[in-house]
């Protein structure tokens, strides 16, 4: 009985897990003093057969964390909170300055440059994955 259970267990299992996803070219803005905010960017690569939802992020060092992207609205640069972002199977998105990027919002300290946080994707089917990103000079943030 005890090896049928664990046979069952060993094909139920991979059932349980995310699609993960490959995060390279992390980097999270240093803030400026007098400034509670900040935006970290990544390059997200989804080397699966599965397409992946990303629907939240939370870190260590903000009070609240969110997907953003910014968009134009005719002549207008217009930040906006996204719900979502969707990874295509074997497709990759980038999270730059001016498009996609995580804010990260009412920082419980000042953050440097050299200093490292971490960063959780959290994805639709409740599973989550921690990333570690350097914090750059904002002046170092490639477009």
């Amino acid at each position: 009985m005890k090896k049928a259970i664990a046979l069952l267990l060993m094909a139920v299992t991979p059932l349980a897990f995310s699609a993960q996803l490959d995060i390279s070219r992390t980097n999270l803005r240093a803030n400026t003093p007098g400034s509670d905010n900040t935006a970290a960017y990544m390059l997200v690569e989804n080397l699966t057969k599965e397409d992946v939802r990303i629907v939240g992020a939370e870190s260590d060092v903000s009070e609240f964390t969110e997907l953003h992207s910014h968009k134009m609205d005719g002549d207008r640069m217009i930040m906006r909170h996204e719900k979502y972002i969707d990874v295509d199977a074997g497709e990759s998105v980038r999270f730059a300055p001016n498009g996609y990027h995580v804010m990260l919002i009412g920082l419980k300290k000042r953050i440097k440059h050299g200093e490292q946080a971490t960063i959780t994707l959290k994805y639709d089917d409740g599973t989550s994955q921690d990333f570690k990103f350097d914090v750059i000079d904002p002046r170092k943030v490639a477009e």
